[in-house]
């Protein structure tokens, strides 16, 4: 899947320029930047010339160019346009303060998507994370709504399906009869996810303040690549592991004295897609850092070194594996 910003219809607004270069650049994104959308009624023409409206049955209209974005429906399917999406978003955010930083309409308009960044999880969030509220569907039946907590601002197709595939889901619901309740119910998803990153905070919070030294970071980093299959007496497994404690010491933010630091400079090792050394291009990198098996990686290695128990876990089972090496080399 590209960017989705395929058509002279497609568009992407943001408050700075996006990766693909594509983005038209505002100070402030508004509801009236969405064209608006309304579902017509279908005609067909019969041999004679004759127009009769196909009953029961409309199709929803970009009414700027007066084409349709999506396809066919009867009246049991419900409408959410972008700009109604727009809408709620103020409507389910009343209260607070947020910004929407990101929209977009791709593949022919028949997808819509909007990023919100919250007040209250820019306050919550630590240095270097962010935190976006991704709003995302379809008009052609092709994407139910929904919205996702996600470290990732949509900006097009592919980032859209990752805040999607791989963020908090808040909601997601089908466009039938039934789907205003659902929205109505976001408010307190909203409310959870603030709640969810606060928690996660203050986790690191209480890791800023236990004190590490670079021998038991080294010990916990060996014990993680020992427990993931690693041999620690290769060359490239000696690599990783040199990279992670210097990057404990000298990591962004880091200064190689706390357990913080240890995640840090775990999270930044894998956050470049196998510590850098991988052969992939750069956004296959990024994705398998961010959200494949060096994401599951990152996620477990947070929730070990949160606790006591799994701290102590990593730090022994990486100084036998380290003592184990140091044997092998001797005995060559």
């Amino acid at each position: 899947m590209g960017h989705g910003i395929d058509t002279e219809r497609d568009f992407h607004l943001g408050l700075e320029m996006a990766w693909h270069r594509l983005t038209k650049v505002l100070p402030v994104i508004r509801r009236e930047d969405f064209p608006a959308v309304e579902r017509l009624p279908l005609f067909y023409a019969l041999p004679d010339g004759q127009l009769r409206e196909w009953t029961g049955t409309t199709v929803p209209v970009s009414l700027d160019d007066g084409l349709p974005v999506g396809v066919s429906s009867g009246e049991s399917y419900g409408e959410f346009s972008p700009r109604d999406a727009f809408d709620h978003v103020g409507k389910v955010l009343a209260g607070t303060r947020y910004t929407v930083s990101s929209a977009g309409m791709i593949f022919n308009r028949s997808r819509w998507f909007l990023s919100v960044d919250l007040d209250e999880l820019r306050d919550v969030s630590r240095q270097g994370e962010k935190f976006h509220l991704v709003w995302s569907g379809g008009l052609a039946k092709n994407q139910s709504p929904s919205c996702n907590l996600s470290h990732v601002r949509a900006v097009c197709a592919n980032t859209v399906r990752i805040a999607r595939e791989q963020g908090d889901a808040l909601f997601s619901a089908r466009l039938t009869r039934n789907f205003t309740s659902h929205l109505e119910a976001a408010q307190s998803e909203i409310e959870r996810a603030v709640g969810m990153a606060r928690v996660f905070n203050l986790t690191l919070g209480a890791l800023e303040q236990t004190p590490a030294t670079v021998d038991e970071a080294r010990s916990v980093y060996a014990g993680e690549l020992a427990e993931a299959g690693a041999d620690l007496a290769s060359g490239r497994s000696r690599n990783a592991l040199d990279g992670m404690v210097a990057l404990f010491q000298r990591g962004a933010g880091n200064d190689g004295r706390t357990r913080a630091d240890v995640l840090n400079g775990f999270t930044e090792f894998y956050g470049r897609g196998d510590g850098g050394q991988s052969r992939k291009d750069p956004f296959a990198r990024w994705t398998s850092a961010e959200f494949g098996s060096f994401a599951d990686r990152k996620a477990a290695f947070a929730s070990a070194v949160a606790g006591a128990a799994g701290w102590d876990r990593l730090a022994a089972t990486g100084r036998d594996a380290l003592a184990d090496a140091r044997r092998g080399a001797v005995a060559v």
